[in-house]
């Protein structure tokens, strides 16, 4: 039918439309930021020494002053997310792949990886920067090194998950080991790996962000760091917001394309 009862569009499969829905979400969504800002607003102007928590118009005016090299900060922390969360995540699912394609390879990776999963990445910050100095260098290692961790431990599980039944059938029909992985598994582990691509994004910037609070000449956490020492709190806040807005878009990106390339799967969106 195209219509379910009590009104309201579906598609083929019987799910409701997204269009009005995710438009609800949406004014849901803006409605609460715009009351979280409100609040904000009424406590800073009331209750709250700008000092500890700066206004909105405070972070306003920051931004007006700080425009030249807030936006070189922002690029240079986007550069170090975006090369190092995507060299890991990539690393991770080839390094993930192969060892479930071959035992050999998974009984050489497995114990390292098992013993370098439990250590914190922030905590080898200061080797880094005493083997690669304060450029790029070790903050990219450094990124890719937390995402290959989560993605390479994601996609071994995937693969575990995936139901033998589906492996029996191309089997039966014929289908080559390759062909199963190309038609059957990689399919399968793709709506659990960009679940482990958001998990992904945000330790890309944590550690971004960390590592720029160590040793770095440009970046968002190197001006966190400077305002910290003037107590130029206004700037510090400018920072972390500039932070939480972008790394919620990347996700938001991430969730986009996940949804396209399993447009296939059922989901309860």
């Amino acid at each position: 039918m195209a219509e379910r009862q009590g009104g309201g569009k579906s598609d083929l499969t019987g799910r409701p439309r997204r269009g009005r829905i995710v438009s609800k979400e949406a004014l849901i969504s803006l409605l609460t930021v715009l009351m979280v800002v409100a609040i904000w607003y009424y406590l800073t102007d009331s209750f709250i020494d700008k000092l500890f928590f700066p206004s909105p118009m405070d972070t306003v005016l920051v931004v007006g002053r700080m425009e030249g090299v807030l936006v070189g900060y922002f690029f240079a922390t986007m550069y170090r997310v975006v090369v190092g969360m995507l060299a890991g995540a990539i690393l991770g699912v080839v390094c993930g792949i192969a060892m479930s394609w071959n035992k050999w390879i998974n009984s050489i990776l497995d114990p390292l990886i098992e013993a370098l999963r439990p250590i914190p990445a922030v905590a080898l910050i200061p080797f880094f920067i005493l083997w690669f100095g304060i450029g790029d260098t070790g903050k990219l290692i450094l990124t890719a090194l937390g995402g290959f961790t989560v993605m390479v431990v994601t996609t071994l599980e995937a693969i575990k998950h995936v139901s033998p039944i589906y492996i029996m059938a191309a089997q039966t029909l014929g289908a080559s080991r390759l062909t199963i992985y190309r038609t059957v598994i990689l399919p399968a582990i793709t709506p659990p790996l960009i679940g482990g691509m958001r998990v992904t994004v945000a330790l890309s910037f944590a550690l971004v962000i960390a590592s720029e609070f160590m040793g770095a000449q440009s970046g968002l956490g190197y001006m966190i760091m400077l305002a910290r020492r003037t107590l130029q709190t206004d700037a510090i806040l400018v920072g972390v917001i500039i932070i939480g807005i972008t790394s919620w878009i990347v996700d938001r990106m991430v969730r986009v394309i996940g949804n396209y390339l399993t447009r296939w799967a059922p989901s309860s969106d």
